[in-house]
């Protein structure tokens, strides 16, 4: 194994980089997701496959799918409210995507697209510790715009081949 300080690197913005394997991220990325809520019955009925994959004892709910396989494959983990205003302030091209008719509303673009997108369904929304239950409801301890910036910062995710170490 190479020393910690070899995989560290200088990015272009002035942070630093580390290269992980997409397998190695997608196990550190599970133990987060066991914290995300997940409504079992709405995910079960907007996917069909991992309700039957539940019948059928190949998962034991909805919140180990979404852990396992559903975030990797950009499925929201129950009903995400949108603040109808702010998305299209905040999203101008969506506002006029809608004008051109191709979403009905900001909340069906967010459904479609725009969580695929990583745009956010209200100013203080983050998928770890929004300051909305999963019904929509405020709850104390409300995510700050600065540290929601912060958690997000740096998310992108690209592939390239290994590079030779």
């Amino acid at each position: 194994m190479v020393p910690f300080s070899c995989l560290l690197g200088t990015g272009s913005v002035g942070g630093r980089y580390v290269e992980v394997r997409e397998d190695v991220l997608g196990r550190m990325l599970e133990s987060l997701l066991r914290d995300v809520v997940v409504d079992e019955g709405w995910y079960r009925s907007v996917n069909e496959d991992v309700d039957a994959a539940i019948h059928s004892g190949e998962m034991k709910s909805a919140h180990e799918h979404y852990v396992r396989a559903g975030y990797f494959e950009d499925r929201l983990p129950r009903p995400i409210p949108v603040d109808d205003a702010w998305y299209l302030r905040e999203y101008p091209d969506v506002a006029e995507a809608i004008r051109a008719v191709h979403f009905t509303s900001a909340e069906h673009h967010f459904g479609v697209a725009g969580f695929r997108e990583g745009r956010l369904p209200h100013s203080d929304w983050a998928l770890f510790g929004s300051s909305k239950d999963g019904n929509g409801s405020p709850r104390s301890g409300r995510v700050s715009p600065n540290r929601r910036a912060d958690a997000n910062r740096g998310m992108r995710i690209h592939s390239k081949e290994p590079s030779p170490l």
